[in-house]
């Protein structure tokens, strides 16, 4: 297997270890010193330039409150894309909005949308992160805002 196979592997492992709640494996993935240049969901404060911690530890915390939301999270990847030290995921979340933690209210409603997903790998190890979520969709598919209509539409 070569490096870019191995590569796209080790992100099928972090979002399996996401999908079954396999924490230890998700933590082991992660480099100490992993930084996120992604903001969190719904999140429009600037990032800094060097990113925000996003270790083992940082990983479990946020998996765990986005769960604590949506305790039936499952994300499918519908593509992996690598090049040098990075892989792409393009990837779709299903869950429903039945916890009270997380970004979004307990609606009760499904949420079905797509990320994509960057990550830089070192050592077999995740060391940094950045994702484009379509927040807007999730919040719109809760109920918690409603869209314009389209003119015409």
């Amino acid at each position: 297997m070569d490096d870019l196979e191995r590569n796209k592997a080790l992100i099928g492992t972090y979002w399996d270890a996401v999908n079954s709640e396999d924490y230890a494996t998700l933590e082991s993935v992660h480099d100490p010193a992993a930084r996120n240049h992604a903001p969190a969901a719904f999140d429009l404060t600037e990032s800094p330039p060097e990113g925000k911690p996003l270790g083992p530890v940082e990983v479990r915390e946020t998996y765990q409150w986005i769960r604590s939301g949506q305790p039936d999270l499952h994300v499918e990847v519908e593509a992996l894309i690598a090049e040098d030290d990075q892989v792409v995921a393009w990837v779709r979340a299903t869950s429903t909005l039945t916890g009270t933690g997380g970004p979004i209210p307990p609606t009760g409603r499904s949420l079905d949308f797509h990320h994509a997903h960057r990550f830089r790998i070192r050592d077999g190890r995740i060391v940094e992160h950045w994702a484009v979520r379509d927040d807007l969709r999730a919040v719109a598919q809760a109920g918690v805002v409603t869209p314009p209509s389209r003119p015409g539409a």
